[in-house]
């Protein structure tokens, strides 16, 4: 008896740990409390080492999302994941990775690069007028942490690659726009200033629901297509520095 005891002791525990190490992820992801705004499909995998078919986010589609789960860090009261998702190399996909923790006090991310079809980001503005740009956002962000659903701190720069906008006689090219990311009063602020060939210096303001704000100047390049001088004036009247107010 004491022998048949001694055995329960020893493999009780090890079974455990291997029912925890091969749990599934689809029996685990379906019962927590996910955001209405988030929808998964297709989960495969293990809690620890799993992948999401498709993952979309505010009505943005991200595909094959793949994570890691670190299980020393649930000692500290954490959740770490390592995660990678969507197709860097395809600029019609959103893509991105790097390193999420969840804890008590929000959601934090250290060396985060995200790839955004240019299309998809330009279709969230409240332009005057419609534009059918083309290109991709780079995003790569050193560290942010989200605290009740609010940017707390953000360390990171943005990038408009090979950016152009639709002409009448074809695509107009604008080369590449840069851009500091920060937060200020719980919203992610965007930053950009010249040279680039817009002659664009403006911030963006990014509220938690995603209400976009912007307010800035422009002054497009001489050498630029005369569609795009002419386009300029439905901005009203330049400054005294040929400057046009962008504000919406």
């Amino acid at each position: 008896m004491k022998t048949t005891l001694k055995w329960l002791a020893i493999c009780l525990p090890i079974y455990l740990i291997f029912l925890v190490v091969k749990l599934p992820a689809a029996q685990v992801l379906p019962r927590l409390p996910i955001p209405k705004d988030i929808g998964i499909a297709g989960i495969s995998g293990t809690l620890w080492n799993g992948q999401i078919q498709q993952l979309v986010i505010n009505g943005l589609p991200i595909s094959q999302v793949d994570w890691q789960l670190n299980p020393w860090a649930l000692l500290m009261g954490k959740i770490e994941l390592e995660t990678k998702g969507g197709n860097a190399r395809d600029k019609d996909d959103i893509a991105f990775k790097g390193q999420l923790i969840v804890g008590f006090s929000g959601i934090e991310g250290q060396q985060l690069q995200v790839f955004l079809p240019t299309p998809l980001l330009i279709a969230q503005l409240p332009l005057p007028l419609p534009v059918e740009a083309g290109g991709r956002f780079r995003v790569e962000v050193a560290h942010v942490l989200v605290e009740q659903e609010q940017c707390s701190l953000l360390q990171g720069q943005g990038q408009w690659l090979q950016a152009s906008v639709s002409g009448t006689q074809g695509p107009i090219e604008l080369g590449a726009f840069d851009a500091k990311l920060s937060c200020e009063k719980g919203n992610v602020l965007v930053d950009i200033a010249e040279p680039n060939s817009f002659g664009l210096n403006a911030q963006a303001s990014v509220s938690p629901d995603m209400d976009i704000k912007v307010n800035g100047k422009f002054k497009p390049d001489p050498t630029l297509p005369e569609e795009v001088q002419v386009a300029a004036q439905l901005f009203g009247k330049p400054d005294n520095q040929g400057y046009y107010k962008l504000k919406f």
